[in-house]
């Protein structure tokens, strides 16, 4: 076991929604002895309470210095490379891509301070990770802006070109620059200044009003 870990266990918030929704459905099945319709709330009723006891059943996350764990499921901070987030705001739900074209769902339902905290763990220690395709040194310069500056929000650049594009272009450049195709300081000799042009008029040119050696 590493030092220092933090571990996340789900909210008790959806099990107690869980056994209301079951009880609400015991009611609605009484009812529908009477009333044959009862039976369609009483199956929503289970199908919510299915779904909530499902959440309150999913593993506990430890984050560690080295690595994190989804229940017996270990992953290395270095592995992962993608985390994009889902418009879900409870529970969290995290596509998370990993090392050797892998991925992985991590779902947490958890309060929302929780939520906000593991989130900031998971962007924190993954270095090399976009976040929804923000790479990390950029995610965390305008996070650490904001922070410094609230009155004055910064928003993240967008992203006109892929890392893949980027790296592309990049290594264009240093094959041009290797190749001496970016010399800048190369000044073509045979190019004329126009401030050394001398102004005044050739030799065998003659200016008007004057006379030549044979006239009076």
């Amino acid at each position: 076991m590493e030092p220092h870990v933090q571990t996340f266990l789900p909210s008790r918030f959806y099990a107690t929604i869980g056994w209301a929704a079951l009880a609400g459905s015991a009611v609605c099945l009484l009812c529908a002895f009477r009333a044959p319709y009862a039976f369609i709330p009483a199956l929503l009723c289970i199908l919510t309470a299915a779904g909530l006891f499902w959440l309150s059943s999913r593993p506990p996350i430890c984050v560690g210095e080295t690595q994190f764990t989804i229940g017996e499921r270990a992953i290395a901070w270095r592995e992962v490379r993608e985390i994009n987030r889902s418009r879900f705001l409870s529970p969290l739900v995290l596509q998370l891509k990993l090392t050797n074209s892998r991925s992985r769902v991590l779902v947490y339902p958890g309060e929302p301070n929780r939520i906000e905290l593991l989130l900031a763990q998971l962007r924190k220690r993954s270095h090399l990770a976009t976040f929804d395709g923000v790479p990390y040194r950029e995610y965390w310069h305008w996070t650490n802006w904001e922070e410094l500056q609230p009155d004055t929000p910064a928003e993240p650049p967008t992203r006109l070109f892929s890392s893949e594009d980027e790296a592309e272009i990049e290594r264009l450049y240093h094959t041009l620059k290797t190749g001496g195709r970016l010399d800048t300081h190369t000044v073509d000799t045979h190019a004329v200044d126009p401030h050394t042009v001398d102004p005044s008029p050739a030799s065998g040119a003659q200016t008007p009003g004057a006379k030549t050696s044979g006239e009076d």
